[in-house]
């Protein structure tokens, strides 16, 4: 190895910077590097350099800038390349069977790892709906009873009733006749129903009375007296439309649900009576024409 790099380009290079009397400022300025990288080209030291592909690239443009044959001094290098990559082969396969086995390793590892989770989650789910299963059935048999309870306890009949009534006026020396208090028991049952039905008439009637006098308390009426020709409009709380030219002197009047929305014309000269109250129009006049809504 020895006779390989004999050619010593980084002295040949210095030699032919400074015949040319240029310093490594110079060069490195030329050659777009620092002037660090330079004295490392001279000097040969390669662990302050990029890989051998740039080294080689600096060396051709170096001998070219201080007229030297670049091949010549690029040979030690590609010599080197050489070297040192038939060195570092044998642990590039080294490492590869290294991860490979790793691989081989692990990854059988964490699959049965997995598949030991999702085969214990199954497990747990599957009794968990056993467990519903078997729970449900009582549920379903505590509830049955309950739907039995209201036919079994239902009040006796009104026929039960008077039967037994009839059998306790009775004297207690009487001799007991089985036919007899059964059949009082049918007669009495039509009677007991009309005795019951004049009851529900007096809760019915008195509800006519009372909305009739709700809906009188919501209706409100109003009167208009124009002492000149005014167009009026009014629409009410349903929608209900009066428009209508007032003459002067004349008077219209209207009813209807509030709130009440009116257009009045000519409203300084006509007189406004809500509800038998007097309405001042003036605040709401705007070029002769009065907007306002009563509630």
């Amino acid at each position: 190895m020895s006779d390989v790099f004999q050619a010593n380009f980084g002295a040949q290079l210095k030699e032919a910077r400074e015949a040319r009397q240029m310093s490594q400022g110079e060069v490195a300025a030329k050659l777009k590097l620092t002037a660090r990288q330079i004295e490392a080209l001279e000097n040969e030291e390669f662990g302050l350099l990029p890989s051998e592909l740039f080294v080689r690239g600096f060396v051709r443009n170096y001998a070219r800038l201080v007229g030297l044959e670049p091949d010549r001094l690029i040979a030690p290098i590609n010599v080197r390349a050489t070297v040192s990559e038939t060195i570092t082969a044998p642990n590039a396969g080294l490492n590869v069977g290294s991860s490979g086995l790793r691989r081989w390793v692990i990854y059988p590892m964490i699959a049965g790892a997995i598949f030991l989770v999702l085969v214990t989650a199954l497990y747990y789910w599957l009794r968990q709906g056993e467990d519903v299963l078997i729970s449900s059935p009582p549920e379903v048999a505590t509830q049955a009873p309950a739907s039995l309870e209201p036919i079994v306890s239902g009040p006796p009949s009104p026929a039960v009733e008077l039967a037994e009534n009839v059998e306790s006026t009775l004297p207690a020396n009487t001799p007991a006749l089985p036919a007899e208090p059964v059949m009082p028991a049918t007669e009495v049952k039509p009677d007991s129903v009309p005795s019951a039905m004049p009851q529900l008439t007096p809760a019915v009637n008195p509800v006519a009375p009372n909305a009739a006098l709700s809906q009188a308390s919501s209706t409100r009426s109003m009167r208009f007296e124009p002492a000149q020709d005014a167009w009026i409009q009014v629409i009410d709380g349903k929608g209900s439309r009066f428009s209508k030219l007032v003459r002067a002197g004349a008077s219209e009047s209207f009813s209807g649900e509030p709130p009440f929305r009116l257009v009045v014309g000519e409203a300084a000269l006509v007189k406004l009576t809500y509800n038998g109250h007097s309405i001042d129009l003036t605040p709401f006049i705007g070029e002769k024409v009065a907007r306002l809504t009563l509630e």
